[in-house]
């Protein structure tokens, strides 16, 4: 039996942020109840996706305007059970679609190029490890090798916007009356208060994001510039495939070790550094290497919780006098023994 629908009204408020609990709760267990299908969009014919979509959106418009004469014939059966399965996607999406393309501003470029360059504040991480930035609302994002954000130097009293580029991993400061929002190439992320990791590198034909903690809305034009809209939830992510202009979202897949972006809590007690080292490997998915080995035996005392691996390689680092580099999957860990030789 299909899922209780929901109302578009009741949609608009969730996308809005504006939702009491017990709507919340309403909307995201009738999420729940689609047999976790969030990405059955992606999963048909882009010929069906489009049929789909166009019946989808004429199905809404009719509850938003029932007096007006539908566009497209009543669905066959078959093809109800399809839109049960797909609507989380659809109704929020298209819905999300119909009421964004009405309002839609200028790009976060262009808002932020209306500025002035004398407004505006630039970083790229030179380096070649993961950097924290600060933003000035005190959210932050660990930005991998040249990563680069773009930001002006106050956020307006009503958002807050960010270009961004490369991979880096954000905890937005929660703030309903100012909602944070990042342009990657022509892809659009907007929160209100969420940790997620961003890869966008302007050489690589996939964006991706991916959802720690929150909520937060995807949106990307399709071929037709019609706007896609997808709202993740933790432990999901979206990928905007550059050359196609599709947009669909995902569960994060499950796996034993943790991407270094993902909080941890852990503790060493006098623990030698290749200890300490193999502990953090058990956890993360990376690999740890020492250019000089003698390094191994400096003992480590630190007790971390909820913490992502930059940060605490950074604590390490200053506790031992060290720098660590990043290249892939593999950290290497640069410094000189704790005792002579």
């Amino acid at each position: 039996m299909p899922p209780t629908p929901i109302s578009p009204h009741l949609l608009d408020k969730y996308l809005r942020d504006q939702c009491t609990d017990q709507e919340k709760e309403l909307v995201e267990a009738w999420y729940a109840s689609l047999n976790g299908k969030s990405d059955f969009l992606g999963s048909l014919p882009e010929s069906e996706q489009q049929q789909l979509q166009q019946e989808t959106f004429e199905t809404i418009r009719s509850q938003l305007h029932p007096d007006e004469k539908p566009l497209v014939k009543a669905l066959p059966l078959g093809r109800i059970v399809w839109l049960a399965a797909a609507s989380l996607l659809l109704v929020i999406g298209v819905y999300g679609f119909f009421r964004y393309t009405a309002r839609q501003p200028a790009s976060i470029v262009a808002q932020m190029e209306e500025k002035g360059p004398d407004a505006i504040m630039h970083f790229v991480n030179h380096k070649a490890r993961p950097v924290m930035h600060k933003l000035p609302d005190g959210s932050s994002v660990w930005m991998h090798s040249e990563a680069s954000i773009s930001y002006p130097k106050e956020f307006d009293p009503d958002k807050r916007l960010v270009v961004f580029s490369g991979e880096g991993f954000f905890t937005v400061t929660k703030d309903k009356s100012r909602p944070f929002s990042i342009q990657s190439g022509e892809m659009k992320i907007k929160v209100l208060g969420t940790s997620f990791n961003v890869k966008a590198p302007a050489t690589q034909n996939v964006f991706q994001i991916s959802v720690v903690t929150g909520r937060v809305e995807v949106s990307a034009p399709d071929r037709e510039q019609k706007e896609q809209l997808v709202i993740l939830k933790p432990q999901q992510q979206a990928f905007f495939e550059i050359d196609s202009k599709r947009l669909v979202s995902s569960a994060v897949p499950s796996q034993l070790k943790k991407e270094i972006y993902e909080p941890v809590t852990i503790v060493f007690e006098n623990a030698p550094l290749d200890q300490v080292a193999k502990k953090l490997e058990k956890r993360f998915n990376i690999q740890i290497r020492f250019s000089n080995p003698n390094i191994a035996n400096c003992l480590v005392n630190a007790d971390f919780e909820q913490q992502p691996l930059p940060f605490i390689m950074e604590m390490l680092c200053t506790a031992l006098d060290a720098t660590y580099t990043l290249s892939g999957k593999v950290m290497t860990l640069n410094g000189l023994p704790c005792e002579p030789e």
